[in-house]
């Protein structure tokens, strides 16, 4: 008995002391995970410290770079006012003229020369490198460089001449170059019309009209066409397919047809000139039968020249100018057949020069005026009946009525070349009206008997 106490005693001190001892190592975790924690809590304090210098760090590289983006841009502010400054300063500033400056004729050399209009050493200089090149810009050009012969020469210490010969028609653009600057106005835009001694068959024919009287072009190419048996006005788009009529406002046998710089259009028909916006809305309208200021006996073509309009008040035998508001401004022309004197014209147009050119039916001639409306020179074919004229480059083309073919003329008078007859083929004529040129460097005649409009 005595034994079994003494093992229970034994056991329960043998209990206290693993008790002790677990409690120590209890003690001791407790120690070492509070001490873990503190290090923890330690390393994310370091954390939160490095994050916040990294945001700091990435915020002065973000200032940096806006820094050095607007340092860039006042850099590249200053290039540019410097540049400008310095091409002001060195500018090669020319006076440019010549033939050549804004039309051509296929195979007919021509040249524009340069000028320097104040003191430009370098384009003085022998050395000075002035180049040229001429490229087509139009659909009716071919897209392939062609040779054209162009050449640049220094034809006096002040004056370089520019030369070429195109090979192709329609619009094209010519750079004129210094030094490979380009000279002010550079490129110059020119229109490049067809040799006059190879026409003969249309490159295209536009039917489906009515009469066919005038004709003029808008800035987007568009053939405008007045329709003298359907009282109408046609608006045939660029690519000859779509044509837009207008009714209504015009009557009366629509004849001569015009546009202004902004687009409006001016129409005259039985004794009045109308003015139309450019989608087809009336405007104003003015004239009545008589011999006055203002009025009218049977109006045809009407010409658009230095913001005036010219009015062939045919069986008046005069021209009437009008403003672009259609006031009257003033009367040419008296009726007989000498200088000065008109007998029934029919069409008028100028010349780059200024000067006045006068296709009179009933003296069967072409009389040219000066800019004072002096008399310069005539010309004509015996026995013609001319209708209608246009000028390209420096041919005059001139639609003959009764002879039913297209005459052309240098502007000096001297006879080119003809082409054309009585018939309905292709290339041939009936009832020869307004003739006219555009950018696409054609030839487009109403040919008003067969309705319809061939272009050469």
């Amino acid at each position: 008995m005595q034994t079994l106490r003494q093992e229970l005693t034994d056991r329960d001190r043998e209990i206290a002391r693993k008790d002790e001892e677990s409690e120590r190592e209890k003690q001791a975790l407790r120690q070492e995970l509070t001490r873990k924690e503190t290090e923890l809590t330690g390393k994310e304090a370091e954390v939160t410290r490095a994050e916040e210098t990294i945001r700091r760090e990435q915020q002065q590289i973000q200032e940096m770079r806006q820094r050095e983006t607007e340092l860039v841009q006042a850099k590249d502010r200053e290039m540019a006012l410097l540049q400008q400054q310095l091409g002001e300063k060195h500018s090669y500033t020319c006076q440019v003229s010549g033939p050549g400056l804004t039309s051509a004729t296929v195979n007919h050399p021509t040249h524009v020369l340069v000028q320097p209009s104040d003191y430009s050493p370098t384009l003085y200089s022998n050395t000075a490198k002035v180049t040229a090149r001429l490229e087509p810009v139009s659909e009716t050009a071919p897209t392939t460089p062609s040779r054209i012969n162009l050449q640049v020469a220094m034809t006096s210490p002040s004056q370089y001449e520019v030369s070429y010969t195109p090979v192709s028609r329609g619009q094209h653009k010519l750079h004129v170059q210094v030094n490979d600057r380009e000279i002010n106005g550079s490129p110059f835009t020119v229109t490049v019309y067809p040799d006059p001694r190879q026409l003969g068959h249309p490159v295209s024919v536009y039917t489906s009209l009515s009469g066919p009287y005038g004709m003029t072009f808008n800035k987007d190419n568009d053939i405008i066409v007045t329709e003298s048996n359907g009282d109408t006005l046609s608006i045939i788009d660029a690519q000859r397919k779509n044509v837009r009529k207008f009714h209504g406002a015009i009557s009366d046998s629509p004849k001569g047809v015009a546009i202004d710089g902004v687009g409006n259009i001016y129409v005259t028909s039985k004794n009045k000139l109308q003015k139309f916006s450019g989608t087809g809305a009336l405007i104003k309208r003015i004239g009545r039968t008589g011999r006055s200021d203002g009025e009218f006996a049977d109006p045809r073509a009407v010409t658009v020249h230095n913001d005036q309009l010219y009015v062939c008040d045919i069986y008046n035998h005069r021209i009437q100018v009008f403003d672009l508001d259609l006031n009257f401004v003033r009367s040419i022309g008296l009726h007989g057949e000498g200088r000065e004197e008109f007998d029934e014209p029919q069409d008028v147009w100028f010349d780059t020069a200024g000067n006045m050119y006068v296709a009179e039916w009933g003296n069967g001639r072409i009389q040219v005026l000066d800019w004072n409306c002096k008399f310069k020179h005539e010309f004509g074919r015996e026995g013609s009946r001319p209708s209608g004229l246009t000028i390209a480059d420096r041919y005059v083309y001139v639609s003959d009525l009764s002879g039913h073919y297209i005459a052309i003329y240098d502007t000096s008078g001297q006879f080119v070349a003809a082409f054309g007859r009585d018939g309905t083929k292709e290339g041939e004529f009936q009832g020869l009206r307004g003739i006219n040129t555009c950018v696409d460097g054609f030839i487009h005649v109403c040919d008003s008997g067969n309705n319809r409009i061939q272009s050469f």
